[in-house]
């Protein structure tokens, strides 16, 4: 006993040193607990906000009608991508002097295209006496009629433009 006695005072000391440190330990974690609670009450709602499970439903059906309307949409892309290759797609056009000496290039043959080579060869005559257009049918890149040499030429034109497009 005798030699707790005598040193009482440097236990005292080092007791009350230890307690303060904790002390200080404890208003440290009470101040961070503090910040983590304003956090978490935050993020769970607080007073002002909706709770997050709220929140969560509600972007749940946000995300549930993105995708529904994400549907549609490609629907749609797709039936107007099955659209475009029945329109004009490919083009050629041949311009040429149909009477030698006589004028310029006034003349013409255009051939115009889908994606399945189906359309029209239009050729335009173009004289002192007047202006002609004749058309011809195009299926599968060939035409019922005979075609003269410009509108064959338009006609290739058009049908390789696509052939390099794709390659």
């Amino acid at each position: 006993m005798s030699m707790i006695s005598e040193y009482t005072s440097f236990i005292l000391i080092g007791v009350s040193a230890f307690s303060i440190i904790l002390l200080i330990i404890v208003i440290i974690l009470s101040v961070k607990l503090n910040k983590l609670s304003k956090k978490y009450d935050y993020f769970m709602g607080g007073k002002k906000e909706k709770p997050i499970e709220t929140l969560l439903m509600d972007y749940i059906e946000k995300v549930m009608q993105v995708e529904k309307d994400n549907e549609k949409i490609i629907e749609e892309c797709n039936l107007i991508k099955k659209n475009m290759k029945s329109c004009i797609q490919k083009a050629g056009i041949v311009r040429y002097n149909a009477f030698g000496d006589m004028g310029g290039d006034l003349c013409y043959a255009i051939a115009l295209l889908d994606d399945y080579d189906d359309g029209v060869v239009l050729n335009g005559i173009h004289n002192r006496e007047g202006s002609y257009t004749y058309a011809k049918p195009i299926e599968n890149g060939k035409s019922s009629y005979v075609l003269s040499a410009e509108e064959t030429q338009a006609l290739q034109m058009a049908v390789l433009k696509n052939q390099r497009k794709r390659s």
